[in-house]
């Protein structure tokens, strides 16, 4: 598939009137247009990339129930990726109050300018906006366990694939490892502190085992490499991207850390689930 084709099929019939609306604001047959942009997923991909859609989100209140999270998050890693073309750093986030210049602006866009990785990012931030979890039952030295899981605990997500054997984890390592880039990216000045200074995150996202930025780092790493080593990887086209956030973790979650900071600071609670 597509990376083109595979925006369009990601777009409700609610995102595509949006960008309409929003870019070709000289005409109003705005519906028939959306009508003609459905067999055309090239043009649609350049349409996303209007500062256009920016600008409309800025305006617009509660904006998650006018368009999808795909949509949106989109937009911001498409603003993210023309903000850091203009600057030569970004910032290190230690802490949350201390900030540290790091000189790999020119190399984390380099990453953003590939359509595959930019819609890998927007898919995996949208699914962060919604809970999923299930109950298993299992049975472990001769008793039977019905355990609770949600796929935002990274621990959860862990245990479970511990259940599973290993030609069926694809799914769960790539799991392990989208929460490993989110909370480095999306949540990076929360890692490692005291329950006090973590009001602001749902608890689920910190874990039960208090790992550091460089511990999630890892996990990132193996289990990006992990899961891009899947027929299922290959199947959905995600290999080469999937290796890419193993080989360059750090700098991929350099501009989720700027769309955090920057773009999304005063929503990330309210957005994420």
């Amino acid at each position: 598939m597509g990376v083109a084709m595979a925006y369009l099929q990601d777009l409700s019939d609610a995102d595509l009137y949006f960008i309409v609306k929003t870019i070709v604001d000289k005409r109003q047959d705005h519906d028939y247009i959306c009508d003609l942009l459905k067999d055309k997923p090239d043009l649609v991909e350049i349409m996303m990339e209007d500062e256009k859609l920016f600008w409309q989100v800025q305006q617009e209140d509660d904006i998650l129930l006018k368009i999808s999270p795909f949509l949106l998050f989109s937009i911001l890693i498409q603003q993210t990726k023309r903000q850091l073309e203009k600057k030569s750093y970004t910032m290190e986030i230690i802490n949350r109050q201390e900030r540290v210049p790091v000189f790999d602006a020119e190399e984390a866009v380099a990453l953003l300018q590939n359509k595959d990785i930019r819609a890998y990012l927007a898919r995996m931030l949208a699914s962060f906006t919604r809970v999923d979890s299930t109950t298993v039952v299992y049975r472990a030295r001769g008793l039977t366990y019905q355990r609770h899981f949600s796929e935002l605990d990274f621990d959860d997500v862990l245990e479970l694939a511990g259940l599973v054997e290993l030609p069926y984890r694809y799914d769960f390592y790539k799991r392990l490892a989208d929460i490993s880039l989110f909370i480095t990216g999306i949540f990076p000045e929360y890692i490692g502190g005291n329950p006090s200074e973590t009001d602001h995150i749902p608890a689920r996202y910190i874990g039960r085992c208090g790992r550091t930025l460089h511990e999630y780092e890892e996990e990132g790493r193996r289990y990006y490499d992990l899961a891009s080593t899947y027929d299922e990887a290959r199947e959905q086209g995600l290999e080469y991207v999937l290796s890419q956030f193993s080989e360059k973790f750090t700098t991929i979650r350099k501009p989720l850390n700027y769309l955090s900071e920057n773009l999304i600071y005063k929503h990330r609670s309210k957005w994420f689930a």
